[in-house]
C-alpha cells in the first residue's frame, strides 16, 4: 500500500495545488449559488429592493394622477362658477331682481326704494353688483326674507341690514334697509351706467394700477 502511494507522494507538489484549487472553486460555486449567500442572494436582494422601489413609484404615480384629476375637476368647477354662476350681468339681471322680489314678497313684505351700485375688483377679476331697498315688517318676516335671499340660486349675499325702530320690540313693525350683493364675471358698461351711474373700483384695484 505504501509502495502504491510513493508516486503520489513524489508528485504531491503537482497534484495537491490542483486539488486545492478545485475544492476552493467548488466551495465558491456552492456559496454563490446558495439561497442565503453569494451572488444568488445578492441578486435576490436587488430584485426585492427594485420591486419595493417600483411599488413606491407606482404609489407616487397614482397619487399624482389623483391630484391631477382633482385639479382638473377644480378648474372645471371654477370655470363653471366664473362663467355660469357669476356669468354676465345682462343675462343674470332679471333673475337677480326676480329672486330679490320673490324672497321679499314671500315673507309678506313689499320692497321699495330700489337703488343699485357696482364695484370692480380687478385683482379678483369680478364685479360686485349690489341692490339696496327698504321694507317694513316684523322680525319673523325679516328672518324669512333673509333665509330666502341666502338660499337663492342667484348667489345672493346679504351685506348689510339696518333697522330703525325699537330693537327690543318683537311684535312691532320696523323699517329696514337691506343691501344684497352678488358677483358677476362680466358686465356691459352701458348697463352699469344706466343702473348705477358708473362703476367704482376697490382699493386693491387702485393700488395695483398705481404700482404699475
Amino acid at each position: 500500500m505504501t509502495a502504491a502511494w510513493q508516486p503520489w507522494r513524489r508528485l504531491l507538489p503537482v497534484w495537491l495545488p490542483t486539488v486545492v484549487v478545485c475544492v476552493l472553486a467548488a466551495a465558491v460555486y456552492a456559496w454563490q449559488t446558495s439561497e442565503t449567500g453569494g451572488r444568488a442572494a445578492l441578486v435576490r436582494n436587488s430584485v426585492d429592493e427594485l420591486e419595493k422601489e417600483i411599488t413606491r413609484l407606482e404609489q407616487i404615480r397614482d397619487q399624482v394622477e389623483r391630484e391631477r384629476t382633482a385639479v382638473a375637476e377644480l378648474n372645471e368647477q371654477f370655470e363653471y362658477l366664473y362663467g355660469e354662476v357669476f356669468g354676465d350681468l345682462d343675462e343674470r339681471l332679471t333673475g337677480i331682481l326676480r329672486a330679490v322680489g320673490s324672497a321679499t314678497r314671500s315673507a309678506g313684505l313689499m320692497p321699495h326704494g330700489y337703488s343699485y351700485s357696482a364695484e370692480e375688483d380687478r385683482k379678483h377679476q369680478h364685479i360686485q353688483f349690489a341692490i339696496q331697498y327698504s321694507v317694513i315688517g316684523d322680525y319673523s318676516q325679516i328672518r324669512e326674507m333673509l333665509s330666502a335671499l341666502q338660499s337663492s340660486p342667484e348667489f345672493l349675499i346679504v351685506e348689510d341690514i339696518a333697522f330703525s325702530g325699537e330693537e327690543e320690540a318683537t311684535n312691532r313693525d320696523l323699517a329696514i334697509a337691506v343691501q344684497v350683493a352678488t358677483y358677476v364675471a362680466r358686465a356691459d358698461p352701458k348697463t352699469l351706467e344706466r343702473l348705477t351711474g358708473g362703476i367704482t373700483k376697490t382699493p386693491e384695484a387702485n393700488d395695483g394700477e398705481s404700482e404699475g
